[in-house]
């Protein structure tokens, strides 16, 4: 049974913003990660955030938003990424698509980490044109 204190835990994930103070690529960042998800593909803007361990990617890329969640210390739970899909993107889970098989894809494919990456999920919310 949960007391309280871990209900109110449960729900205080904060999502902050990291400053970007220099004008870098994307690809400066997270080299292998760009490249893989991107390819040459245009990208309109780009955030970076963290939510507790979870370094975020917040790309739009003029049709879609992708949202790449990277760990580097443990794998990251459902209920984390449905928290940051409602935070950011402010739509349930039903409306994107969640590869939580993108690290294995990767690694496949024959990209090699600089740092080793415990978890990384891709979600991708296509923009709807009004």
């Amino acid at each position: 049974m949960l007391v309280p204190d871990e209900i109110e835990r449960k729900d205080v994930m904060k999502i902050i913003e990291t400053p970007v103070n220099k004008n870098l690529n994307l690809e400066t960042f997270y080299p292998n990660i760009t490249k893989f998800v991107f390819g040459k593909t245009a990208i309109k803007y780009y955030k970076l955030y963290s939510a507790d361990r979870i370094q975020i990617i917040y790309a739009d890329t003029y049709d879609k938003i992708r949202l790449i969640l990277i760990n580097d210390r443990k794998k990251i739970r459902k209920e984390e990424v449905d928290t940051i899909i409602h935070r950011l993107l402010k739509v349930e889970r039903h409306a994107v698509q969640v590869d939580v098989n993108i690290k294995q894809k990767m690694q496949d494919a024959g990209s090699k980490f600089s740092k080793p990456r415990k978890d990384i999920i891709l979600v991708e919310y296509t923009v709807l044109e009004n």
